[in-house]
């Protein structure tokens, strides 16, 4: 009997070990969304300044962190692997309330992740109010019927009412074109979340950029260009109808071989995917590097480089004279 009830009280204590254990294992292995602030941030190889950089992504980027840090944390972004500063990655900064704003009649799909891959947890139709508690480029994660998810931004309006489409509220009836139209041949026109000098920018547009003016707040046009919604100042924008699509005229017939710049001074071009911020990096390339650009656009050019093909700004190559 002695034996028995020895080797019971044994058991149970091993199993309240095991118990015990189960947390941690499940905690070490929680996989995070968060978005990238405060601007471009580099992806490291290793956790370090000197660490080499897998590429830059924008503020607003959905990056999955594998595990949290102090100053670095291990992340994934657009299928690469590496580490990022803590610092510069935010979990929910937001508190405002949108509208659902579709030209659809089955409404707004709410997601589980922030890609068209996620899962559909619901549907709301235009008008419906939701909670934004971080916002992000391309996706919002919100509250909306008792679930949290991701909704595309491109769909959500400060506005309840007005027409549908994702360009929300506005001042005009019809959509206008304008011609960016710095003061300086080198410059570039921000293109911002708001209509204000202080929201997050979305993407910088050269001279000649065509953008389709749909509203306009204060000192700001509301307006879409390269695929984005967002505001440019008013000063910077000629407004008027032009035959050329942009500035394409300027470029000569494709193609034609250009080098990478970048006037922002650093010393990498990112060469990505497809024709936008949002689009996967290939490759960061040096300055200087050699382009063949196949086909020009707006805001993007389709390229090659080394023989892979990809999509580059046009603020960021000059031609080969």
């Amino acid at each position: 009997m002695q034996k028995t009830h020895l080797y019971k009280r044994c058991l149970r204590a091993l199993v309240l070990v095991l118990v015990l254990m189960l947390p941690l294992v499940s905690i070490a292995s929680a996989e995070t969304l968060m978005v990238i602030k405060g601007g471009s941030l580099n992806l490291r190889q290793e956790a370090s300044l000197d660490s080499k950089s897998l590429g830059q992504y924008p503020s607003g980027t959905w990056v999955t962190v594998v595990e949290g840090g102090d100053t670095w944390s291990k992340v994934k972004v657009n299928g690469n692997s590496g580490y990022m500063m803590s610092k510069y990655l935010s979990d929910g900064s937001s508190s405002d309330t949108l509208y659902v704003r579709t030209n659809s009649t089955k409404g707004l799909n709410l997601r589980t992740q922030p890609s068209l891959t996620g899962d559909i947890m619901g549907s709301f139709k235009t008008g419906t109010a939701v909670s934004v508690i971080t916002r992000g480029n391309g996706w919002h994660k919100v509250q909306v019927g008792g679930m949290t998810g991701y909704m595309s931004s491109s769909f959500l309006s400060g506005s309840a009412s007005g027409g549908g489409g994702g360009n929300g509220g506005g001042n005009t009836g019809s959509s206008k074109q304008g011609t960016v139209n710095n003061p300086g041949a080198n410059q570039v026109l921000l293109l911002r979340e708001k209509a204000s000098t202080d929201a997050r920018v979305l993407g910088y547009f050269k001279n000649g950029t065509t953008v389709k003016i749909t509203g306009e707040s204060g000192n700001f046009y509301k307006v879409t260009v390269g695929g984005m919604n967002g505001y440019m100042m008013k000063k910077y924008i000629k407004v008027g109808s032009s035959s050329t699509g942009g500035g394409s005229s300027t470029l000569p017939e494709a193609p034609f071989t250009a080098k990478l710049v970048n006037p922002n001074g650093n010393g990498i071009v990112n060469f990505r995917k497809g024709a936008g911020l949002n689009s996967s990096i290939i490759k960061a390339y040096p300055v200087g590097t050699e382009i063949t650009v196949t086909k020009t656009g707006d805001v993007w050019c389709k390229a090659t480089i080394d023989g892979v093909e990809g999509y580059v700004s046009r603020y960021f190559f000059k031609v080969v004279k």
